[in-house]
């Protein structure tokens, strides 16, 4: 639970944000329901062109001749449409699965912002940020334990590190977790050093909120977790002189990022 003082600080921080109008990192999981919906909306369009498709073939077999389709033509014509609507069909039907996937990976991160914005005064955190590779899904500034960019998986089965490989469930996942990390620790590294003219570690994690995580080393710096155990990881993170003139710039680093965001 959040002490007085602690409430009262995070809520300074969050009425900074409405008076400017720069909320729009405030809630975890925002572009994944946005991914979520477009393509729910996506595979609708594929299930009404289908339907649409039926239609027009209903008509034309009712009443081939005076539309001048022979029975040949009618045949070859109902073999296209089933041909076609199978496609459609079977795009819409994966759009669906993308979406049910985009919802979970949704609620992975709400998950995760509940456990981070329960954390104290002595920490900032930011949900959503956009970037050049798509978004980061959280950023935690600590006083005492530096910079923690934290991407949410909410894969479910077993996680483990083979031969400096993440696998889940015994096989590669859909695509490289450690490489989009490290490569928006790069593009953060580099905002904070131009905005700034700081170099400051960031250390990666990629938190799983369904999967049993064992204990493992880091993988090329990334650190990887259970949602259970991602506290104790933040309070034992890598402190510098740099994270430490981080942390009192910290409300232009908000600003910075949110800025960033609402550009996108």
């Amino acid at each position: 639970m959040l002490g007085f003082h602690e409430t009262r600080t995070k809520l300074r921080y969050r009425n900074f944000f409405i008076a400017t109008g720069q909320n729009s990192m405030d809630k975890a999981g925002r572009s994944t329901r946005k991914m979520a919906a477009r393509r729910r909306s996506a595979g609708l369009t594929y299930l009404i062109l289908g339907l649409g498709v039926a239609i027009a073939l209903v008509v034309i077999a009712s009443n081939p001749q005076a539309l001048g389709v022979t029975s040949l033509g009618l045949l070859a014509l109902i073999i296209l449409v089933k041909i076609f609507s199978d496609l459609l069909t079977s795009r819409a039907d994966r759009l669906f699965k993308a979406e049910k996937r985009a919802i979970r990976g949704a609620r992975g991160e709400e998950a995760i912002e509940y456990i981070l914005d329960s954390l104290g005064s002595n920490f900032v955190v930011l949900h959503d940020i956009e970037c050049s590779y798509g978004n980061i899904d959280h950023i935690v500034l600590s006083q005492s334990n530096g910079v923690f960019l934290i991407e949410t998986k909410a894969h479910g089965g077993k996680v483990e590190v083979v031969n400096e490989r993440l696998l889940v469930n015994g096989k590669p996942p859909e695509k490289d977790f450690i490489a989009q990390a490290m490569r928006n620790v790069y593009w953060l590294k580099e905002k904070f050093n131009v905005a700034f003219g700081l170099n400051v570690w960031i250390t990666p994690v990629i938190v799983f909120t369904n999967a049993f995580v064992p204990p493992t080393k880091p993988v090329k710096g990334v650190v990887i977790v259970n949602k259970k155990y991602l506290t104790n990881e933040l309070c034992r993170g890598r402190s510098t002189v740099a994270a430490a003139d981080l942390w009192q710039r910290r409300e232009h680093i908000e600003r910075l990022l949110t800025q960033i965001t609402s550009q996108s």
